[in-house]
């Protein structure tokens, strides 16, 4: 969608137009549950975190600020949410079950990727050794290496300064390699 499209059902959203923000779910949803689901590795949850960030985004759209890109804005919802959650799960069960990691590979694609069988087996060991790291390093190291997204646009879906996005990121993948260097 490009931004002005998106700027004009942004601004009748805003105005109460559900059909137009129905029209800013339809384009976004996939990208938020992707998120949703790297981080919170359960196809459930993720479900229920994707429907939250757009009620969130629906009740707070006014607060919306143009200058800032409308996915940045959604990511930063999404994080915040799935973070929390992460962060209350890690409380109350200690580190999610290895087996619910492997589920991340399971993430619905709009089109076949191709890759031969050896590529994804190593990225279903990184994916469930991301289950193993702190919650922000899996949220810095889900943002950064499984979504690529820009580091510019991690500080401000994050809060987190350059520093820490670098020095969470270089753990996250040092742990990730150390375990696979074991593995194999």
């Amino acid at each position: 969608m490009n931004q002005e499209r998106e700027q004009q059902l942004i601004r009748q959203s805003v105005g109460n137009d559900t059909a137009a923000f129905g029209r800013l779910v339809t384009e976004y949803q996939y990208y938020v549950f992707r998120l949703a689901f790297r981080l919170l590795c359960n196809t459930e949850e993720a479900r229920d975190a994707t429907q939250e960030v757009f009620i969130r985004a629906w009740t707070h759209l006014a607060q919306f600020k143009p200058q800032v890109k409308f996915t940045t804005w959604l990511y930063k919802i999404t994080v915040n949410l799935c973070y929390d959650q992460m962060r209350q799960q890690r409380r109350q069960a200690g580190l999610i079950a290895a087996g619910q990691q492997e589920k991340a590979m399971e993430v619905p694609v709009e089109e076949d990727t191709g890759q031969n069988l050896e590529n994804q087996e190593l990225i279903a060991r990184i994916t469930r050794l991301t289950g193993e790291l702190t919650p922000k390093q899996k949220l810095v190291f889900t943002l950064w290496d499984l979504e690529g997204i820009d580091p510019e646009e991690i500080k401000l879906i994050t809060g987190m300064s350059s520093a820490k996005i670098k020095s969470n990121l270089y753990l996250a993948r040092k742990y990730i390699r150390q375990r696979i260097s074991k593995i194999l």
